[in-house]
């Protein structure tokens, strides 16, 4: 929930001092431009798979090819998965709840319908295909329903052979499970990358205001995620301290030492996090 707090945090920012926000503010999520979070997560875990001789198809998408683990208050059902074939319905997210408590659910909708199609797209080749028939996130909807395809058809000769075993007679499946995404490393990561490509448009865009406006929405971000580590950690007789932050904050407590800043570092990012939402909420807390 930190991950959607801090985008929440960052997107009132920058809708509060720019009426034009919400023309821009899903390209971080859906441009096709190579590198904004959601063709860089597809491609990122469609590379993982390929590494790990790993088909890249729907059936593994949502198996071998989550980068992080499932959200244990997530509750969905799969109504039809094969390779070629993918349909989901969602009942219960903690992200739309977390999109309504703060009256921000037409920020939530962004990710809701841009983030998934540029990624699935990227993962599949540009082939996968994303119909969003309803979403939480949408006035009037009690679900969310997600249907996927990925045709063989609309592929290269190439590309089929590595999504679909049936055309690659040598294909041997992998003697070694892949090791299985870990929390802190997976929700660190989308940490890190939603907030580099929220700064790389808003920079991009507005120029010296959007980093002003990131900022402000980074120490908002970090004011609210102070108040409710310190609200949680009361109402079960705890402290927060270092290891409370450690256990609960997705982005590493040293990320000078996280390689991941080697790749998304410009715009001085990794400056700015520190110093608008490392030190607030650290101060906050009474962490040193």
């Amino acid at each position: 929930m930190c991950l959607r707090r801090a985008v929440f945090g960052l997107a009132q920012g920058i809708e509060s001092e720019n009426g034009a926000a919400r023309r821009w503010a899903g390209r971080p999520f859906d441009c096709p431009k190579k590198g904004f979070v959601g063709r860089d997560r597809g491609l990122t875990n469609q590379k993982r798979l390929l590494d790990n001789n790993i088909k890249i198809n729907l059936a593994t998408l949502f198996c071998e090819g989550r980068d992080r683990p499932n959200e244990a208050r997530f509750v969905a059902y799969n109504t039809f998965q094969s390779e070629e074939d993918f349909s989901v319905c969602t009942h219960i997210c903690s992200f739309a709840d977390l999109w309504k408590k703060y009256d921000a659910k037409a920020i939530g909708r962004i990710y809701c319908e841009e983030f998934h199609i540029a990624c699935y797209e990227a993962f599949g080749f540009g082939a996968t295909k994303v119909n969003l028939a309803r979403s939480l996130t949408q006035d009037g909807d009690d679900r969310c329903i997600f249907n996927h395809t990925l045709r063989p058809e609309n592929m290269t000769e190439e590309q089929r052979r590595l999504c679909f075993a049936k055309f690659d007679e040598s294909y041997e499946r992998p003697a070694v499970e892949m090791p299985k995404p870990q929390g802190k490393g997976g929700f660190n990561m989308l940490w890190v990358k939603m907030y580099y490509y929220l700064l790389e448009c808003a920079v991009e865009e507005l120029g010296d205001m959007g980093r002003t406006i990131v900022s402000q929405g980074l120490y908002t971000a970090a004011l609210e995620q102070a108040r409710v580590f310190l609200e949680e950690a009361a109402s079960t007789e705890r402290v927060v301290d270092r290891q409370y932050l450690v256990d609960h904050l997705p982005l590493s407590l040293e990320p000078d030492e996280d390689p991941l800043w080697e790749s998304y570092d410009q715009y001085g990012a990794l400056d700015l996090l520190k110093k608008c939402f490392y030190a607030p909420l650290l101060k906050e807390v009474d962490v040193q």
